[in-house]
């Protein structure tokens, strides 16, 4: 990314953040949703790559994958189970048992499974959103409504490499920080009540996880109308 077109996008941000926080303050929802829509850039804001989960944290992501409702992994679907969770070890035994893949099963699930879990992309979407949307008048913060999104993971081997496509979304709401009461915060920070704004973050992920190297974005998603 050149210098030019990195500055351009630090203007268009500053541009948004003092756009949103003024039509925040005259609560005018219609002209905050108008401000961030101009911004071409929040289609395509770049995180960085997933970091290895440490050992301990396995367990934590193998149980958020539990509680999904919806996998898609290679076009099949699942409910999030322990069904999901051996058919993706019997496939990482496949994969790393094809000719020229050097990786171990053990470790291809343990990556996989740690990019997967929907926490790791919520997090690093709040934090890089928040930087670009909150403002003294406004604060985004993950909502209480039941995550129905589907996490879609296709992997595959191609010339000895392991490749992954990983899509996950979640549910963020902007929210007034004059109308936001301390009853209405839920478990995990998230808020409870309806969001001055809805806003979904899909977070999109092309790894190649023999080499360790990937390109990683969330896309904001606004809504259509203004309620």
């Amino acid at each position: 990314m050149t210098a030019a077109v990195v500055s351009k996008q630090d203007e268009a941000y500053s541009n948004m953040q003092a756009s949103v926080s003024k039509y925040a303050r005259a609560n005018d929802r219609r002209m905050v949703l108008r401000s961030m829509r101009e911004v071409k850039y929040l289609s395509c804001i770049p995180l960085d790559s997933t970091p290895p989960a440490p050992p301990e944290d396995l367990n934590g992501a193998e149980e958020e994958m539990m509680l999904e409702e919806s996998i898609i992994l290679n076009g099949i679907p699942f409910h999030g189970s322990q069904h999901f969770l051996t058919t993706l070890k019997e496939l990482c035994v496949k994969l790393t048992e094809q000719e020229g893949v050097w990786m171990e099963s053990t470790t291809l699930y343990e990556i996989l499974v740690s990019k997967m879990a929907r926490s790791t992309s919520s997090a690093d979407s709040f934090f890089k959103l928040n930087s670009l949307i909150g403002s003294p008048d406004l604060m985004l913060m993950p909502t209480t409504q039941k995550q129905s999104f589907a996490i879609k993971m296709n992997l595959y081997v191609s010339g000895g490499q392991i490749h992954t496509n990983l899509t996950t979304t979640n549910a963020f709401g902007l929210f007034r920080k004059a109308d936001v009461k301390p009853a209405d915060l839920g478990g995990h920070g998230a808020v409870s009540s309806r969001p001055w704004i809805g806003i979904q973050a899909t977070v999109e992920e092309r790894a190649n996880i023999s080499s360790e190297k990937a390109v990683r974005h969330v896309k904001v998603l606004l809504p259509n109308s203004l309620y």
